[in-house]
């Protein structure tokens, strides 16, 4: 016998599912907290020079890529420019589950970078504390959220059904909501007769579980910015930041049983989120001498308008099992209808909603030190304060999710280095940066800061120049599968390591 079964649950019965369901998690949370850090973070990005020096390069002028951070570096042009810079992205992913290692990969071919850069610069011979400035146009793909992620493994300490059972606990079958009201719907959580509060399972045994996630998207990001120069030691800039970003996921969790009644559960969810923002960014950088440049800029939150759209689909595999059979320890019946399961598939309406967020805004302080014309070592130190963020929506209540945000995230330190040395036309550059946990510890224990190495070599023919660069970017990540109400639930940490080749092109004119 089938049945099929519509369900419309608000916000998804499968939410409860994603999140790492740690005790901060404030309840009634719909996984809104997750957007604002994924829509928050930026992996490397900017032209091959700018990657190739760790990002560091906010005070150093004349860079296309450095102008989304510190607009001052536009009054250091004494020429116009036009950059492109495409660039291969290599990812690895391994997956940790119950002591079983998975490794996923991913590769992607992408325009990274390209920007324009109009001079007005007054002669040399012209009197005046105003040098003139740089108007620049430029594109950044600031963030890639590519990502392939799969496990399986036996679990025999748990199964979704068990989340189900907790879950469900001292609530009637009209009160059930989240991915508990599908046990019910299911045949796979039952009430009893004489207390319906309470609930029990026909299904035996642990299962093996597996899991298989795809996600796509990106943020990009175009920058229209003005910098201007006095007296060749005073920089100030400003520009307007125009943000889209776009996100999917498609998730599969299923468990395969060895048991009489049932053969495998199954959740199969969807999400796409689309969005576009803006921010404002300031700089200004100071030139005491020529072997100096001091300089701090400031970027604005983001501020956001995002849509999405999202369903779920649950499929139960049944053994031609007849309820009449789950019985207690006297024989009585446990289900008093007659039915005789076979596959059920229940699935949630399409669930559509508008929001907007706030990003944290970012501060940033840099220094470089320039070696006569022999090449520079330079750094950055950026603070921002994830905590920070804020949902708004007249679709649903975000308290929760603004509570959650507040509960789990932190302010971080985050920390570039870089130094380049030039032998005649050639540039050599290498780079370091260390982005703090935006997680607090309490929250489960996984540090999760990021590191990135680079390198990179360039060739400068005055009017053209090609530069290369390589970077790694390595962090950890985990996630919940199911939750109980505790929080607790079988969990997969993953190891990402993001490899990225960018080339420059650049025409000077």
């Amino acid at each position: 016998m089938k049945r099929i079964y519509q369900l419309f649950i608000v916000g998804l019965a499968v939410v409860c599912l994603n999140q790492n369901g740690q005790a901060q998690i404030e309840p009634g949370s719909f996984g809104y907290y997750q957007d604002a850090l994924r829509f928050s973070q930026t992996l490397p990005f900017g032209t091959s020079r700018f990657q190739g020096i760790g990002g560091a390069g906010s005070v150093l002028g004349g860079d296309l890529g450095a102008s989304a951070i510190n607009p001052a570096g536009l009054g250091f042009f004494n020429r116009s420019q036009f950059v492109l810079t495409p660039s291969l992205n290599f990812k690895k992913f391994n997956n940790d589950f119950l002591g079983n290692n998975v490794l996923n990969e991913d590769t992607k071919l992408e325009i990274a970078n390209f920007g324009l850069a109009i001079n007005f610069n007054k002669g040399d011979l012209e009197p005046g504390a105003w040098r003139g400035g740089t108007l620049a146009v430029t594109y950044n793909r600031t963030n890639n959220f590519n990502q392939l992620l799969s496990y399986s493994g036996q679990n025999n300490n748990s199964s979704i059904i068990d989340a189900m059972l907790d879950r469900a606990d001292g609530f009637f079958p009209e009160e059930l909501g989240g991915i508990e009201q599908v046990g019910y719907d299911h045949y796979l959580i039952n009430p009893l007769p004489d207390a319906e509060d309470v609930y029990v399972s026909f299904v035996q045994g642990f299962p093996r579980q597996n899991e298989r996630i795809l996600r796509r998207g990106s943020t990009d990001q175009i920058n229209v910015s003005f910098g201007g120069n006095f007296n060749d030691q005073l920089y100030l800039g400003a520009g307007f930041g125009f943000v889209s970003s776009d996100y999917s996921s498609h998730r599969v969790f299923t468990e395969n049983f060895n048991d009489p009644a049932l053969s495998s559960f199954q959740v199969d969810e969807r999400l796409d989120v689309t969005g576009s923002g803006l921010n404002v960014n300031l700089g200004v950088i100071f030139r005491p001498s020529d072997l100096v440049r001091l300089g701090a800029s400031y970027t604005s939150p983001t501020w956001y308008s995002f849509s999405e759209e999202s369903d779920a689909i649950y499929r139960s595999e049944y053994n031609n099992y007849d309820v009449a059979n789950f019985t207690d320890d006297n024989g009585n019946r446990i289900i008093q209808e007659d039915t005789v399961l076979n596959s059920l598939q229940s699935a949630t309406n399409i669930f559509f909603s508008d929001y907007r967020l706030r990003t944290p805004s970012k501060l940033n302080l840099g220094v470089a030190f320039f070696i006569g014309k022999s090449g520079f070592i330079t750094a950055d130190v950026e603070r921002l304060n994830y905590s920070n963020a804020h949902i708004s929506s007249i679709d649903f209540d975000s308290e929760s999710d603004n509570g959650t945000i507040n509960n789990i995230y932190q302010a971080t330190t985050n920390i570039r280095l870089g130094g380049e040395y030039r032998y005649n036309i050639f540039r050599f550059r290498m780079g370091y940066a260390s982005m703090g946990d935006p997680f607090k510890e309490s929250f489960d224990g996984l540090d999760r800061s990021r590191t990135t190495v680079s390198g990179g070599f360039g060739v400068n023919m005055g009017r053209y120049f090609v530069d290369l660069a390589i970077s790694q970017t390595n962090f950890k990540d985990s996630f919940t599968s199911y939750t109980f109400v505790d929080g607790s639930g079988p969990t997969t940490i993953t190891e990402s390591k993001l490899t990225k080749g960018s080339l420059t092109f650049g025409l000077n004119f």
